[in-house]
């Protein structure tokens, strides 16, 4: 049977918003639970970076809200997480975490990083690889799946151009400062999130007259968030987030697209050079 990590935490009101557990807050419980299992149960997250020179890159993040947890359900709640390793040469680590109250599962994630060759700077930079024997053999078998974890995150956006209708588009620049990093002073992935969380705020306050259908993102909350990372940003960088938002099934969908300032057209958006840094798509 796959191990688990299993424990409490205490509840406190900057966890919440006033529908429900706020998403960055869920990324930061799910990004301690993965580094709590692999503490417990194969090596910790710094003996695996200063020892075994391999770090990770998130590159897909999946949340979805279950059942409803507010900040005056409950005094704490349980958080269970599981790990295994993926794909046919070891490429990809996975998590799953969920967080739990007094309904039951309250937010369960799935985390999906892939590894990296450091070269020993302090950016901790590095080159992708596999994971090495050693880490996989503290897997059990059973903690050990030979397909890979697909994205649906390029699937979503095909959807969406194909049978979505386009309601509203907005652009929001934020600029990463050093509390929004992580020791390598880049980007730390849970602060990309939160810059996604205000460039649809932005859109609501800017479009939510018009579309009143928007506001409900704010007065209810969202039930899923799908996200993928390209590249990090680094500190300092000015991002721009060009947010599109879609009917879809009788849904609203807002697709958040994260890059460079300069990279894109300063004329009116028409896509990142090279590509955007990450797109997360929020599910309302």
């Amino acid at each position: 049977m796959p191990r688990s990590s299993t424990y409490e935490v205490v509840l406190d009101a900057s966890l919440f918003t006033p529908a429900q557990l706020q998403p960055t807050a869920v990324g930061r419980l799910a990004f301690q639970a993965g580094t709590r299992w692999l503490r417990d149960h194969v090596c910790s997250h710094r003996t695996l970076v200063s020892e075994h020179q391999v770090g990770f890159v998130l590159w897909a993040w999946q949340l979805e809200y279950e059942q409803p947890l507010r900040f005056l359900d409950a005094d704490e709640a349980q958080v269970e997480v599981r790990a295994r390793v993926r794909g046919p040469r070891s490429s990809q680590l996975e998590m799953e975490m969920t967080v739990s109250g007094p309904a039951g599962v309250a937010a369960r994630t799935r985390a999906t990083s892939v590894p990296l060759r450091l070269s020993g700077d302090q950016a901790l930079s590095g080159a992708p690889t596999t994971l090495p024997d050693s880490f996989v053999a503290g897997f059990h078998e059973d903690e050990v799946e030979r397909s890979p974890y697909l994205s649906p995150v390029r699937a979503l956006l095909g959807a969406y151009e194909r049978e979505g209708e386009r309601i509203a588009s907005h652009t929001t620049t934020f600029r990463v400062h050093r509390h929004h990093c992580e020791v390598a002073d880049q980007w730390y992935w849970v602060e990309s999130l939160g810059f996604a969380g205000g460039a649809r705020e932005e859109c609501v306050m800017r479009h939510g007259g018009k579309a009143p259908e928007l506001r409900r993102a704010l007065a209810e909350g969202i039930r899923r968030v799908d996200a993928t990372w390209l590249r990090a940003g680094q500190l300092w960088d000015q991002l721009r987030v060009h947010t599109t938002v879609y009917r879809h099934d009788g849904r609203v969908a807002f697709v958040h697209e994260l890059g460079l300032a300069e990279d894109d057209d300063a004329d009116g958006f028409d896509g990142f050079d090279g590509g955007p840094y990450a797109i997360v798509v929020e599910h309302v």
